[in-house]
């Protein structure tokens, strides 16, 4: 019997055309329309698609992506042996990290993209669905949670990031890339790696703000954030620092909402233990700030808004931080 997998649509570049020369393109291809593009695929696969949504990936909300994941699972419980959601790549990394949270089942869920229109010259978006295909089938796809497959590569959801705004080779995972997809098999590179699955929270009511350090910035807008946010992620300087005046904002804030810092770089993690500087990690931590680890800013927003919205204890990201690590 042939392996079964869905393909749910949500938007983005790889189902965006153009009606008319004046115009730029916007959503309008969904799953259906891409399921009779891949021709002879279904010598080897049933492919079942369906439009879920139809938006510009910025334009995603965690409700629709909550929405998505139910669709998912029960794609898998009426036989999927993978899952893919299409949407466009400018949240990508954000939308699979969330799903990588809650996605519970041992069926692997695949998210992909394009960052060529469907009717643009060397189009990819046909190619990295077909990969995501071969991906979803593979018994060594199993137990491995959310991944990413683009341009022939597999990312882990926790690491991928967008690396360039125009570029077929648009994502990377910072040296820790999972698979490869050559010759039409796919070849991982590690085991299965531990993961942490967290409930689906029942509300999306509680906001976490994301702050960025810059410099000689105005931290002014601090002031008054636990009054409308449920928690706050600031990605700092280097491996985890913030500027005086903010150092000084968070000692209050950190009484009333959790209060997590990032490194600002694209690799690396934070510190822990090295500076002692006004508004470096020592003191921080002392103030009682949690340290993002190996997590980019935007996941480790993610991670708090998993956390807060399901009432857990704040224990639980430093639980996920060092589980990234061996």
């Amino acid at each position: 019997m042939k392996p079964k997998v869905a393909i749910g649509s949500l938007g983005g570049t790889i189902g965006m055309i153009s009606e008319s020369k004046s115009r730029g393109i916007a959503p309008k291809l969904d799953a259906k329309d891409f399921v009779g593009m891949l021709n002879g695929i279904d010598n080897v696969v049933q492919l079942y698609g369906e439009s879920l949504f139809n938006l510009p990936s910025g334009h995603l909300k965690f409700e629709i992506l909550l929405q998505s994941i139910q669709w998912a699972v029960k794609q898998v419980e009426n036989g999927a042996s993978g899952v893919i959601l299409t949407q466009g790549t400018d949240t990508l990394e954000e939308s699979a990290f969330f799903c990588e949270l809650f996605w519970d089942k041992p069926e692997p869920l695949i998210l992909m993209g394009a960052m060529r229109g469907h009717e643009e010259i060397g189009a990819e978006g046909m190619r990295n669905l077909y990969c995501s295909i071969l991906c979803a089938i593979s018994p060594n796809s199993r137990d491995r949670g959310v991944m990413i497959v683009m341009n022939d590569k597999i990312h882990m959801a926790r690491w991928a990031r967008k690396s360039h705004s125009l570029s077929v080779d648009a994502f990377c995972s910072g040296g820790k890339n999972y698979g490869f997809i050559a010759e039409g098999k796919v070849e991982y590179f590690y085991p299965a790696i531990k993961r942490m699955v967290l409930p689906k929270p029942s509300t999306c009511e509680k906001k976490i703000f994301l702050w960025e350090q810059t410099l000689s910035g105005d931290a002014r807008v601090l002031e008054w954030i636990e009054d409308y946010q449920d928690g706050l992620v600031i990605s700092g300087f280097g491996a985890g620092h913030v500027d005086i005046e903010t150092n000084r904002l968070i000692g209050s804030i950190v009484q009333k909402i959790p209060v997590v810092i990032c490194t600002g770089t694209t690799d690396g993690p934070t510190v822990y233990n090295t500076y002692g500087y006004e508004g470096a990690e020592i003191g921080l931590i002392k103030s009682g700030v949690i340290m993002g680890g190996y997590l980019s800013a935007k996941k480790a927003r993610i991670l708090l808004w998993a956390i807060v919205n399901n009432g857990l204890d704040i224990e639980i990201f430093k639980d996920y931080s060092k589980m990234l690590v061996c």
